[in-house]
């Protein structure tokens, strides 16, 4: 399983992160299938090549009934409009507004307003308009969406919620999301969810971002760069500011505090491929670009030989290889392993909160019995997480398993390489994930969520389509 890196030089905004996605190969179907199971009439996607400030990449865009939802980019238009939120045409010159979106993002402006009481929270919005938390989750509910891209997306509006309330100091439930509820935004978030389960990356660290200058114009007035929620989203991750407007969008904030699991300078890959995501306009001093790159874990350098000669890579230790002193090799994967002991909860309980950690991005979840002080039977609650998420999931593990306490240690793990392939069969197409070592498959396990959605479509018991997608593996 590859292992990305997020280059913010140029701030990060949802489209700028799916077109690195798309620029990496991942097909445009991943995002498109995603959008078409939320059912908002006339919305399409499409991802183009284009260049910005000499460098190539592809531009991700939102279609309504065929057209470019914020209008054509500056090249296509002939000139330098934007459109902001009122959605009239503005003009500008090649020097930074106080007013500008750093990537031209009329549509994401990610600034959260009260709710009006006479407001009728059942109403369903049109494209362009708002939506509270309420409608998104009805929205995600009533989508097709598989359940991991439904969860994941939801964690993604849910935090950009409470990060717009706290910035603004209203309940989470009074916020009135222009930035969440704008169907273009919707489509970012949520395709940002299928091209991450799409992905599957092992780990996803992101450099320093640029959040830009100067002041963004809102309904609460020019606020300076970065605006409140997108602070909010920030806090804890290296930042600077450049010139070139407002960089980093709330939308891109949300998926860097969400997505990643820790904030370094690039670490030792081995490079495979670099995406480029290109944002709507030109900057005049830096390309409008952001920078995904995919590779493995690099291996530890072998000691020189005697006659100075690095020693062979056929007897390098692999990444997460333990060394002779017993600390971990470079590039090894590190875990949190959690544990509590419970003895009061039904079994019900139990499968809840496996549910609850796993759809929160715990990497594993296991129970094994034992006996407890004064001869009580209970269960001993593991769990390996990412460290960047130890406390958000411990808290999970607490509030559903009722437990007073819980320990955890660091530990670096062993991980063989893995991929992903999509393999045809009678009943349709399959993900299949393999292990490797050393070049050689260990293990090979279609998706749950692909063979049931093609079992109940076919009408036939999921093993059939289970052993068809294994049948289909290439030799």
């Amino acid at each position: 399983m590859a292992s990305y890196h997020l280059d913010c030089a140029s701030g990060i905004a949802g489209d700028m992160f799916l077109g690195a996605c798309l620029d990496l190969g991942m097909p445009l179907e991943v995002v498109a299938e995603a959008v078409a199971s939320l059912g908002l009439a006339g919305v399409g996607v499409e991802g183009r090549k284009a260049s910005r400030g000499g460098f190539a990449g592809t531009r991700f865009r939102v279609l309504l009934d065929g057209r470019p939802l914020e209008g054509p980019d500056p090249e296509e238009a002939g000139g330098h409009g934007h459109r902001h939120d009122d959605g009239h045409p503005h003009e500008h010159d090649d020097h930074g507004h106080a007013h500008e979106r750093g990537h031209a993002h009329a549509r994401e402006r990610g600034h959260a307003h009260e709710h009006q009481p006479t407001r009728d929270p059942g109403h369903e919005h049109e494209h362009g308009d708002s939506r509270d938390l309420a409608q998104i989750r009805t929205l995600l509910a009533r989508s097709g969406l598989p359940p991991p891209v439904r969860e994941r997306a939801l964690r993604l509006f849910v935090r950009l919620g409470e990060a717009e309330a706290k910035a603004h100091g209203i309940a989470l439930d009074r916020v009135h999301f222009h930035e969440v509820g704008a169907v273009d935004s919707i489509v970012d978030l949520v395709g940002a969810a299928a091209a991450v389960e799409h992905l599957a990356p092992e780990r996803l660290t992101c450099g320093p971002v640029n959040v830009g200058s100067g002041r963004v114009k809102t309904d609460h007035g020019d606020l300076p760069v970065p605006a409140p929620a997108t602070a909010e989203l920030l806090q804890g991750v290296p930042i600077y500011g450049g010139p070139g407007g407002e960089l980093t969008t709330p939308t891109g904030a949300v998926l860097l505090a969400e997505l990643v699991d820790a904030f370094v300078e690039l670490p030792p890959l081995v490079l495979e491929i670099t995406g480029y995501g290109l944002g709507r306009r030109n900057l005049p001093m830096q390309p409008n670009a952001l920078r995904l790159l995919r590779g493995r874990p690099a291996r530890p350098h072998a000691s020189a030989g005697a006659l100075g000669q690095a020693a062979s890579p056929a007897v390098a230790a692999p990444a997460g290889a333990m060394t002779g002193d017993g600390t971990a090799g470079a590039g090894a994967p590190e875990v949190a392993v959690v544990e509590c002991e419970v003895d009061d909860l039904p079994g019900e309980g139990f499968g809840f909160l496996m549910e609850r950690l796993l759809a929160a991005g715990a990497l594993d979840v296991y129970f094994t019995p034992l006996v407890m002080k004064k001869s009580r039977p209970g269960t001993l609650v593991s769990m390996l997480c990412r460290r960047s998420q130890l406390e958000e999931l411990a808290g999970i593990l607490l509030v559903e398993s009722g437990s007073l306490g819980c320990r955890y240690h660091l530990a670096a793990r062993f991980e063989a390489e893995r991929d992903s392939l999509e393999v045809e069969t009678a009943f349709g197409k399959v993900r299949i994930k393999r292990g490797r070592l050393a070049g050689r498959v260990l293990a090979a396990a279609p998706e749950y969520e692909d063979c049931r959605r093609l079992a109940l479509a076919a009408g036939v018991p999921w093993r059939e389509v289970y052993r068809a997608a294994l049948a289909a593996l290439p030799a």
